[in-house]
């Protein structure tokens, strides 16, 4: 029997952490896109006056797109973790889906 080649994991000199308060995503045959996003209200003076709504702005910062398996792989790998979460913190509640967005189509939110 072979051994298994060790496996050396380091960071890309142009590595990033990002913090998302959002994701969106998408499929098609060959992948799956997840786009991260981060969302900031804006208010101007107008606002304050309750003369105009605020405005939401969603900032895209990254689009990751996997294979059909590395998709399914992070997606095992995050229903662990969110289980495990779960038990020892409680259950993260979902946010509120807008109107009119439904789900289990290509487009998730």
């Amino acid at each position: 029997m072979r051994a298994r080649p060790r496996v050396r994991v380091e960071k890309a000199a142009d590595f990033k952490r990002i913090y998302a308060t959002g994701a969106y995503g998408m499929h098609s045959p060959w992948d799956f896109r997840i786009g991260f996003y981060r969302e900031d209200m804006e208010v101007r003076e107008e606002t304050l006056l309750g003369q105009e709504p605020p405005t939401l702005k969603r900032e895209i910062l990254v689009e990751v797109v996997l294979t059909p398996p590395a998709a399914k792989a992070l997606a095992q790998q995050l229903m662990k973790g969110i289980q495990e979460y779960e038990a020892r913190y409680g259950k993260i509640p979902l946010p509120p889906r807008p109107e009119g967005k439904p789900g289990g189509s290509g487009l998730f939110v």
